[in-house]
């Protein structure tokens, strides 16, 4: 009986992972479709955008220059008080009332 319990989780995971993984890969591909190959570049002084908030879970960088946020994926919203908390948005998901400025952009325009 333990066994088939085991067996039971190990498939409903795999499953979830496998439906996770196809729609996560779907959403990348029609972000990469949007942002010329997946790659998506604002400036730092964008505001109420995801790739310039603090609370945005995506791959990003700040150019070698400090003008630019480049980003390759969707992220997850850690914003705990906007309507796309734990959902995946794109870089340029905006505009958000709730919106916070990434720290690494404070300190880029100080530095």
């Amino acid at each position: 009986m333990e066994f088939n319990n085991h067996r039971r989780c190990f498939i409903r995971h795999a499953t979830q992972l496998a439906v996770g993984g196809a729609l996560g890969g779907l959403l990348v591909e029609v972000n990469a479709e949007e942002t010329d190959k997946g790659v998506y570049e604002t400036s730092v002084d964008t505001e109420d955008q995801c790739a310039t908030c603090g609370f945005w879970g995506g791959i990003r960088k700040v150019s070698k220059d400090g003008k630019t946020v480049i980003t390759q994926s969707v992220g997850w919203c850690n914003n705990p008080e906007s309507p796309n908390y734990h959902n995946l948005t794109a870089p340029d998901t905006g505009p958000m009332k709730l919106w916070r400025k990434w720290s690494i952009l404070v300190q880029e325009k100080t530095a």
